[in-house]
């Protein structure tokens, strides 16, 4: 028996591919959730990275139940699919950072050393991305207009066996691992969020989108300078700024496949992206 593993990643997340081989196209891809820092480290801007699933996961046989599981990943690595099989092509709405640093992320991110930089991480060894919520548009650069992504939806095709036995390890290494549960599939998958949100837009209760505040023209995502705190030293940056809807966009040359509208999360404040091979 197999079946389908699909998660789906919202909020400060950076996608970053480890090749198997030089030049290689798939490898493992890991998603790190970069620390807040200074004034975003508590209160309202604090961010906390949380794994959810249905409980009908729990049964062997149900049905979906409606009804979230969450667990907290903070400290914690998440590893699916150990192996070196992911696709690791990285589509236009997610804006890749190594263009704009000219580097990769500190490697320790990557391993066990992770000097605190971090506050989770989940490594896909297997898999793709299938699909993205585009949110809004954005101006990257000077006169180039763009949406990027808020949420990013990760499959895995044919896992074997009648179950997902789901469990973390410390991200700094040494410590016991955490059982998280085992899942079992729902009408043939079974289905994970991954979030790296603010309290206020994590389930059960996210703040509903129509009480946020709207942005202004030029106002920049005020959690993307995060992502910058992973390259280990001083780099360049560029934080996008809010242009209007998806479309006041050209079309993209290499997009992912848009998810439904309703698949929800916050387009205005908690972007993904990407550091490309190098």
């Amino acid at each position: 028996m197999a079946f389908t593993l699909r998660i789906t990643f919202s909020g400060l997340c950076l996608f970053v591919p480890e090749p198997a081989t030089p030049g290689g196209t798939t490898g493992r891809m890991h998603v790190l959730m970069p620390g807040m820092f200074g004034h975003h480290h508590h209160g309202a801007d604090r961010h906390v990275p949380v794994l959810a699933y249905d409980t009908g996961h729990l049964v062997q046989g149900a049905a979906a139940m409606g009804v979230s599981a969450l667990a907290k990943l903070t400290g914690h690595e998440l590893v699916i699919a150990d192996g070196d099989g992911a696709n690791l092509h990285l589509c236009d709405h997610i804006v890749d950072l190594r263009g704009v640093t000219g580097r990769g992320v500190d490697p320790d991110h990557l391993g066990p050393d992770t000097k605190r930089k971090l506050v989770s991480r989940v490594t896909l060894g297997a898999g793709e991305i299938t699909g993205v919520s585009p949110g809004v548009c954005w101006e990257w650069r000077p006169g180039e207009f763009r949406p990027i992504a808020h949420r990013v939806q990760w499959d895995i095709p044919d896992v074997q066996g009648d179950s997902l036995i789901l469990e973390t390890a410390p991200i700094g290494g040494g410590g016991a691992s955490r059982a998280l549960g085992t899942l079992f599939p729902v009408d043939g998958r079974v289905n994970l969020e991954v979030f790296h949100e603010t309290p206020q837009d994590l389930p059960p209760d996210p703040m509903p989108m129509d009480h946020q505040p709207a942005p202004m023209p030029g106002d920049h995502p005020k959690h993307f300078s995060a992502f910058y705190g992973v390259f280990g030293g001083p780099v360049p940056m560029v934080l996008p700024r809010y242009w209007g809807t998806l479309a006041d966009c050209p079309p993209l040359a290499d997009p992912c496949a848009i998810l439904p509208p309703q698949m929800g999360g916050t387009p205005l404040t908690c972007l993904v992206a990407g550091v490309g091979p190098g």
